[in-house]
């Protein structure tokens, strides 16, 4: 259900999916609102240090060219960058990649069923079963 929510909230956002500028764009501004709540639940500094630690997870698997250890804006920036000038492929490749690994952190941490609250709540899904969100 996750790759679900994932990648229909990505779809949502990139349109056609033929140009890795758009695709970067989502990824990012996924991960911005993703950001913003988790800071209302564990502070900025722990939200910000697990989207880092999320790019630290798939830098090397990525080839990340943005900046390890940077304040998530700065590090989002360099990433919308990085994922922009791959080819389209690489590029939806990457950002799943990486939000896949924040998610799983978080499930990792706090459980699927809040994790996935969090997602519908941060990213506005509406596609998604409302049934299956009621048994979370």
């Amino acid at each position: 259900m996750r790759e679900d929510i994932i990648k229909q909230a990505l779809s949502e956002r990139y349109g056609d999916g033929s140009d890795p500028g758009p695709i970067a764009e989502a990824t990012t501004t996924l991960l911005r609102l993703l950001h913003a709540e988790l800071a209302l639940v564990v502070g900025a500094q722990a939200s910000a240090a697990l989207v880092v630690h999320a790019v630290h997870r798939t830098r090397s698997k990525l080839d990340w060219t943005a900046p390890p250890a940077a304040a998530p804006e700065t590090l989002l920036v360099a990433l919308h960058d990085d994922l922009a000038a791959r080819p389209t492929a690489d590029c939806l490749f990457a950002g799943e990649t990486l939000i896949f690994a924040l998610v799983d952190h978080l499930i990792s941490l706090i459980g699927e069923p809040l994790t996935l609250r969090m997602l519908i709540s941060a990213w506005s899904t509406h596609g998604a079963d409302q049934s299956s969100q009621e048994n979370l």
